[in-house]
């Protein structure tokens, strides 16, 4: 079994996740929303940063169309890898098994930004999510590669 199928057996919602940026990346993106499992752990981590309990990790189609447009092209420019929509599998995995995350400002209405790292193998994923005092929606998502990455 590969990374991915076994991404995919742990968090089923990866699978729609992949499906939601194929049809991205390939021009068909009908409006969607797309809300996943969240760990204690992390209901926790979120408490600690916001004050706030979370309830539920969305991203949707429009939240997608940033991430291709910002992060799938071009990125070895900014010292980055280009994501693909298989890599869209990770973000349950990034967000609940994080191996570091941090607040890193506010968005315009004042939420809270929170951002979270994950290592898998060689590759450094990284989400960023912000919303409300419950929700959470997954802004952006990008990775970088090799040694010496830094988040």
């Amino acid at each position: 079994m590969n990374g991915i199928d076994a991404i995919k057996q742990a968090y089923p919602e990866a699978t729609l996740l992949v499906d939601l940026a194929r049809n991205v990346w390939d021009g068909r993106s009908p409006t969607v929303k797309i809300e996943f499992a969240i760990s204690d752990r992390l209901k926790a981590e979120f408490l600690n940063l916001t004050g706030n309990d979370i309830q539920a990790v969305f991203i949707t189609d429009s939240g997608t169309r940033h991430i291709k447009k910002q992060h799938g092209h071009e990125e070895a420019l900014r010292g980055q890898v280009d994501i693909t929509p298989d890599d869209f599998a990770f973000i349950p995995l990034v967000l609940n098994e994080f191996d570091t995350v941090e607040h890193t400002g506010e968005d315009k209405r004042g939420n809270k930004k929170i951002l979270f790292t994950k290592k898998i193998s060689e590759t450094i994923y990284l989400a960023t999510i912000e919303r409300g005092p419950s929700k959470m929606e997954i802004r952006t998502f990008w990775k970088m590669r090799g040694p010496g990455a830094s988040c």
